[in-house]
């Protein structure tokens, strides 16, 4: 089998690493911080504080369990997850809150007190958004990505008009809904992407499925639990962390880089990933 280096361990690195050695390759990551974890590290304090210093939020849970699955594993296996209600609050102002409950039958009445119709239209948005999310994450999330053949799928191109990648998020919302507060509570989750809802497309409805109907999770402990557990897991396959590690230079040999540098030591492989989380 090869040797592959990844460098960076944040969620998609630390991934990476678990797939490759449980298929039987020798993986080493190299990471520039004292902690794995990219965006997702904690910051522990003297006096005993744990702060997550990036995501807070534990949306589309099967994802996780998928990977989880896939090496052997459950998610209970590592740490476990509370089902927050209220989901989250959302703050307009001053003495200006709305609470996003997480029973959806909750939810359409807290729509309806708002605007006249709001229970039924957004049970017709959660109809179609709910199409998008499985569509996406059966259909699109877990191909590799190496070909654009990969989509030619006799489902997915029958339901390509369906699934609004060429229209507006924004303009979807407001077929919808009229009052300010629910559209904002609607394009939210593209907000909590870093994307504007005008230049997304409509298929990122399923964001808005995943956080307003599958509910919003939390696992105990913090995140850093589920980027060890992801750690843990990689480690029982054999994958090899080194921490303060920067690399310093990627060697190119006959149009494959095939070396890095670190601390300024040359590190010879078969590949390179540079994960970008």
């Amino acid at each position: 089998m090869s040797k592959i280096v990844i460098i960076g361990s944040g969620f998609s690195g630390i991934s990476a690493a678990a797939y490759l050695s449980a298929a039987g390759h020798e993986v080493h990551v190299f990471e520039k911080n004292d902690s794995v974890g990219g965006r997702a590290r904690q910051l522990k304090t003297d006096s005993g504080y744990v702060f997550d210093m990036g995501p807070s939020w534990y949306w589309m849970p099967g994802v996780f369990e998928k990977f989880f699955n896939d090496i052997g594993y459950s998610v209970s296996d590592f740490y476990q997850l509370k089902l927050l209600n209220p989901s989250f609050d959302v703050v307009f102002g001053e003495n200006d809150t709305m609470c996003v409950p997480e029973n959806f039958e909750e939810l359409c009445n807290l729509f309806e007190s708002i605007e006249v119709g709001g229970a039924a239209q957004l049970k017709k948005f959660m109809v179609e958004a709910e199409y998008k999310y499985k569509t996406g994450i059966e259909n699109l999330v877990y191909k590799p990505g190496l070909s654009i053949s990969e989509f030619a799928d006799a489902d997915l191109v029958k339901g390509v008009f369906r699934l609004q990648v060429f229209s507006s998020f924004s303009k979807h919302v407001r077929k919808y809904f009229s009052n300010p507060k629910l559209i904002a509570l609607m394009e939210f989750p593209v907000l909590f992407l870093g994307a504007m809802p005008q230049d997304t497309p409509a298929l990122y409805s399923l964001m808005t499925y995943a956080g307003l109907k599958l509910g919003t999770w939390y696992p105990q402990g913090g995140f850093g639990k589920v980027i060890d557990a992801m750690k843990n897991v990689a480690e029982k396959n054999g994958t090899v962390f080194h921490l303060n590690a920067p690399v310093e230079k990627i060697g190119i040999e006959i149009d494959v880089a095939s070396t890095i540098v670190v601390n300024g030591k040359i590190i010879h492989c078969d590949a390179i990933i540079a994960s970008a989380d």
